[in-house]
C-alpha cells in the first residue's frame, strides 16, 4: 500500500446529511483488494452499527455491504471466500433479528462474489430446517451454480437441492420452503430430476407456492413464457443502495421508542392469536368430522377454519369457545367479506365448513350450542356468498384485488399481481404529500395483497395482514398446519 496515499474516507462511513458519499465508498472498495486489514475494519464498523441499531443514525451497516459487492470484481478467489464467510454469519443474525433490509443487503453483497462462495452457502444451509434464520436466502443463493461450469461448484448444489426436494416427497420437510431449491434445478437444467419437480408440482397444489413449483417444470422443460426478474445481486448496487437507505431514512425520521415498544408487544399479540388459530383449526382439520367433509371442502376447510378463529380474537376479542349468534354474524358479513379475497365458489364453502367446524368445537368440549349455531349458519348460507361478492363490503387490500382482477390480470400470478400492485403504488406515490410523515415510502409495512390465494412469493407481505414477510409470519412451518392449508 503507497503511504503517500491520503487516509481513508472512514469517517464519510458515519455521514448521515445529504446524498450517499459514494467517492468514499468506491475508495474504500478500491482498498478492500489491495490492503487486507481493510477488510476486518468493515465488518468491525457493520457489527458496531447493526448492534447500536435505532440507538444511533447510520447507514453504515448499508455501506459496508454494498462496498463489498463494489469490491468484488477486484477480488481473488481467496479474498471472495474470506469476506462471503464474514457476510454469511452477519446474514443469519440479520435474518434472526427480522432485519429485512439488513438481510437484502448482505445477500446482495454475497451474490456479488460469485459462485465461489457456493461451498460456504452449502455449509451454513443447517441440516435440521428452520426458518427463523436465513434459510430462504441461502436456498435461493444456490441460483449462483448457473453462473459457472465448474463441477467441483455446480455438482454439490445440485445433490444439496435433490436431497432437500426428496425430504419434502418424504414429508419430512413443508414444500413451501424449498420452492428455491425447485428453482435452481430447473435453471440448471437438471432433467434426470424432472419426475421429482413434478411431484412436487403435484405436491404443492393448492399451497401457496403452487406457481413456483409448476413454474421450475417449466424452466426445465424450456416452457416458461416469460422473463424472470433480477436476483437481488443481479441489480446495480448503486440502485440498490439507493433503495435501502431511502427505506432506512425514512424509518429513522419517523422513529419513535416508544412506538417500538408497542409493536413489540404487537408482536407478542400476534404470535398469541396465531398460534391459537394455528391449532384450532388443525386440530379440525385432523378429525373424523373434517376428513368426512367432501373432497372440495376439505381444499379449503383449514384455511376458512383458520381465519374464523384469527379474526374473531384479533378484531373482536372474542375466543371461539364464546361464539354465539352474534358474533358469527359479524364474522360471516363484516370481517371476512371485508378481508378474505376469494371467488363466488370459497364464499360457498364458507357455510358449510362452518358448521362442521362448529360440531368439532362441539365435540371436544371448547363450545356449548353448537346444534343451534349450526342451524343458524346454515340458513346463511346463500347471504354469506352475497356479503362476500359485495364490493362495498371489500377492504382496501382485497379491493385491490379484484381490481387488477377487473383489468385483466391473472390473480393467480403472483408475479403479474405484484407487478400491478407497484404500478398502482407508483401511481398512487406521484399524489403523495411529502410533508405527509404518516405513511413514509419503505416503512410502513405494505398493504398485504391476498388474503386467500394458492400463489404467495416468500418476500410477499403475509396475507394475514400483520405487516411481516410471508417468510417471517405465516410461512413459518411453526405456525401452518403440516397440510399446508
Amino acid at each position: 500500500m503507497d503511504t503517500n496515499e491520503p487516509p481513508l474516507p472512514w469517517d464519510e462511513l458515519e455521514h448521515i446529511e445529504g446524498d450517499i458519499p459514494w467517492p468514499a465508498l468506491r475508495r474504500l472498495a478500491e482498498a478492500v483488494a489491495t490492503d487486507p486489514t481493510v477488510t476486518q475494519k468493515l465488518f468491525d464498523v457493520y457489527d458496531r452499527v447493526y448492534e447500536a441499531g435505532s440507538d444511533q443514525v447510520c447507514y453504515a451497516d448499508l455501506y459496508v455491504p454494498a462496498i463489498f459487492a463494489l469490491a468484488a470484481p477486484k477480488l481473488d478467489d481467496e479474498q471472495k471466500r474470506e469476506i462471503g464467510n464474514g457476510l454469511l454469519d452477519r446474514l443469519d443474525e440479520a435474518a434472526e433479528g427480522m432485519a429485512d433490509i439488513n438481510e437484502d443487503a448482505l445477500t446482495t453483497a454475497i451474490g456479488k462474489l460469485g459462485p465461489v462462495v457456493l461451498p460456504a452457502i452449502l455449509d451454513v444451509i443447517p441440516v435440521r430446517h428452520d426458518p427463523s434464520n436465513a434459510w430462504y436466502s441461502l436456498w435461493n443463493l444456490t441460483l449462483l451454480a448457473a453462473e459457472t461450469e465448474d463441477s467441483s461448484l455446480r455438482d454439490p448444489v445440485i445433490q444439496a437441492c435433490v436431497d432437500l426436494l426428496e425430504r419434502v416427497d418424504r414429508d419430512e420437510v413443508y414444500v413451501d420452503d424449498a420452492h428455491s431449491a425447485a428453482w435452481t434445478l430447473g435453471f440448471l437444467k437438471c432433467t434426470a430430476y424432472r419426475d421429482l419437480l413434478q411431484r412436487l408440482c403435484e405436491k404443492a397444489e393448492g399451497s401457496f407456492v403452487a406457481n413456483e413449483y409448476a413454474e421450475a417444470v417449466q424452466l426445465l422443460d424450456g416452457d416458461l413464457d416469460y422473463e424472470r426478474p433480477p436476483e437481488l445481486w443481479e441489480r446495480p448496487i448503486e440502485e440498490s443502495l439507493e433503495s435501502w437507505w431511502q427505506a432506512a431514512r425514512n424509518w429513522f425520521e419517523t422513529y419513535d421508542a416508544e412506538d417500538e415498544d408497542a409493536y413489540a408487544e404487537d408482536e407478542d399479540e400476534f404470535d398469541a392469536v396465531s398460534e391459537r388459530a394455528w391449532l384450532l383449526s388443525t386440530g379440525f382439520v385432523d378429525s373424523a368430522i373434517a376428513t368426512a367433509l367432501p373432497t372440495e371442502l376439505q381444499a379449503d376447510a383449514g384455511f376458512i377454519a383458520e381465519r374464523l378463529v384469527y379474526y374473531s380474537v384479533a378484531c373482536l376479542g372474542i375466543d371461539p369457545k364464546e361464539w354465539d349468534e352474534c358474533a358469527l354474524h359479524e364474522l360471516m358479513f363484516d370481517i371476512l367479506p371485508r378481508k378474505v379475497t376469494g371467488d363466488e365458489s370459497l364464499f360457498a364453502k364458507i357455510g358449510p365448513v362452518t358448521e362442521a367446524f362448529l360440531s368439532w368445537l362441539g365435540s371436544e368440549g371448547l363450545l356449548e350450542n353448537t346444534d343451534a349455531l349450526a342451524v343458524t349458519v346454515h340458513g346463511w348460507s346463500e347471504e354469506i356468498v352475497t356479503a362476500g361478492m359485495n364490493p362495498e363490503n371489500w377492504g382496501m387490500a382485497k379491493g385491490l384485488v379484484m381490481q387488477a382482477e377487473q383489468a385483466g390480470v391473472d390473480v393467480t400470478d403472483s408475479r403479474a399481481l405484484e407487478a400491478y400492485v407497484a404500478q398502482q403504488q407508483v401511481e398512487r406515490l406521484a399524489h403523495w404529500a411529502p410533508t405527509d410523515v404518516s405513511d413514509p415510502v419503505g416503512y410502513k409495512p405494505p398493504v398485504p395483497i391476498v388474503e386467500h390465494s394458492p400463489k404467495i412469493g416468500r418476500n410477499d407481505p403475509c396475507p394475514c395482514g400483520s405487516g411481516k414477510k410471508y417468510k417471517k409470519c405465516c410461512g413459518n412451518p411453526a405456525a401452518k398446519d403440516p397440510a399446508g392449508a
